[in-house]
């Protein structure tokens, strides 16, 4: 019984001159896992609101800060559109390009109103990440005679 207990307060001491040396680094490396840095996104924020019609069928550029890369994470649509011709799909573009790579578009295209006759609204939760970020209006069906619409982006800026 004696040997039993010798043998385990050896263990024991041994186990505290290992754990001396060991201890700080894995206990840091420990530390460091259960503290990652999970809201970073909430840390540079990015939130913008785009006018775009008509009028103006080109494409508007949003502006990201240089050496960031936006990453969307939420578009909401609303707004109106009518025709002379029997239907219309008011459609918005969202145009993004990352590393210098062929720009790709994502088409946005809202639900009409079940109470408002040509009025149109969408909410959409996606992940688009964009260097450069350009918006327009389309459409499909008939030419529209009047298509307005406010295109809100909401997402957060990371460094690529």
């Amino acid at each position: 019984m004696k040997n039993k207990l010798l043998t385990l307060a050896a263990a024991l001491v041994l186990l505290a001159v290992v754990g001396k040396f060991y201890a700080k680094p894995v206990m840091a490396q420990i530390r460091a896992t259960l503290t990652q840095d999970v809201d970073q996104p909430a840390r540079a924020p990015f939130q913008v609101s785009i006018p775009v019609n008509i009028n103006n069928f080109t494409q508007t550029n949003v502006p990201i800060p240089a050496g960031k890369r936006l990453v969307i994470d939420y578009i909401s649509l609303n707004g109106a559109a009518q025709t002379s011709g029997a239907y219309i799909q008011p459609i918005v573009l969202v145009t993004a390009s990352v590393a210098g790579s062929n720009a790709v578009s994502y088409y946005f295209g809202p639900n009409p109103s079940t109470t408002t006759p040509g009025q149109y609204y969408a909410s959409y939760p996606t992940t688009i990440y964009a260097d450069s970020l350009n918006v327009s209006p389309a459409f499909a069906g008939y030419t529209p005679s009047f298509d307005s619409f406010n295109v809100n982006i909401s997402g957060h800026l990371i460094t690529p």
